[in-house]
Order: C-alpha cells, then structure tokens, then sequence
C-alpha cells in the first residue's frame, strides 16, 4: 500500500516551475498518486489598500478588487491548464496525474498549510527559488523556508536546475 495518495505541489509560476512539476509527477507515477496542483496569488500590498481606502469609498475598493481578483484567479488558472496540457500532452480531464488545479487568493504559506489540509495531502512538494537563505549554495524562498517549518506534513523541495526547457515559452530566445 502506497504512503503517498496525494501530492500537493505549488507553484509560483516561474523559471522553476517545470523541473519541480516533471519531478512532482515522476513521483506521483512511482506512488500512483494524485497530484493537486496550487497557484497562491498573493493580496494587494498594506500601501495599495492604504491608497485606496483613503481615496476610493469602500464600495468602489470592494467592486475593484472581486474583479480584479475575479480576473486574475482565472487567468492563471487558464494558464496552468494549458501548462499542463504543454507538458503532459493532455487536458486536465484528459490526464490521470493531476486531479485539480487549485488558484487561491492570500498569504502563500497561510493557503499552501491549508490546502494541504484541504485535500489531505500526504506530501508538498516546492521549489527552491530567489530568497534571502541559502541551502547548499542555492537559495530558499520565504514561503518555501516558512513551509518547512511550519508543516506537519513532508515538505519535499526540488532544487532548480538550469536549462533552456525550463523556461515559459514566452520567455525562451529564438
């Protein structure tokens, strides 16, 4: 019987975002595991509410933000279905590995602890990517360094490794 049913993998759509998802599912593959795929959009910072809240009346910061949200949690989602689709070659209804793609709104450590607990995941697994702490000579990210410690659960972190597959499409050279 398998230990891990169910992956949780993040990511903040970057440069890493490749080599953790095809070892995320090159994981999940050996396990028989379903992966829950999240994306945290992080809210707006304490000076843009400031601005707004002082300059706007309060129903017009409310309709901005659910439609700036609204739009911006659909967009990505859009985006990781068509990421996924590029690297497994097939949709999320088409695929066997990824069971949901998850776009949520808020601080990333917070949601990232409580969608593990959401869908019971039995390991999370991240990036390494720019922060201020280093890790054997790369560096660790804020979130990540936050997750690890405050996880009860196994907190997997895949190093990034460079190369040109591992870039969005929108960002390779021609």
């Amino acid at each position: 019987m398998s230990m891990i049913k169910t992956i949780l993998y993040t990511t903040a759509l970057s440069t890493y975002t490749r080599p953790v998802l095809r070892f995320t599912v090159d994981l999940a593959k050996q396990y028989n595991a379903k992966i829950v795929l999240l994306h945290v959009v992080e809210p707006l910072s304490s000076s843009v509410r400031f601005l707004m809240d002082n300059y706007l009346s309060s129903e017009k910061v409310e309709e901005l933000h659910r439609e700036a949200t609204s739009g911006i949690l659909e967009k990505f989602h859009r985006r990781l279905e068509a990421f996924c689709a590029e690297e497994l070659g097939a949709t999320l209804g088409q695929t066997q590995v990824i069971s949901e793609i998850r776009v949520v709104s808020g601080v990333p450590h917070e949601v990232i602890l409580r969608e593990a607990n959401r869908c019971s995941a039995d390991l999370i697994t991240m990036g390494m990517h720019a922060g201020s702490h280093t890790l054997g000579g790369s560096t660790l990210g804020s979130t990540t360094r936050r997750i690890t410690l405050m996880s009860k659960r196994p907190v997997l972190i895949v190093p990034f490794t460079q190369g040109p597959d591992n870039e969005w499409p929108s960002q390779r050279r021609a």
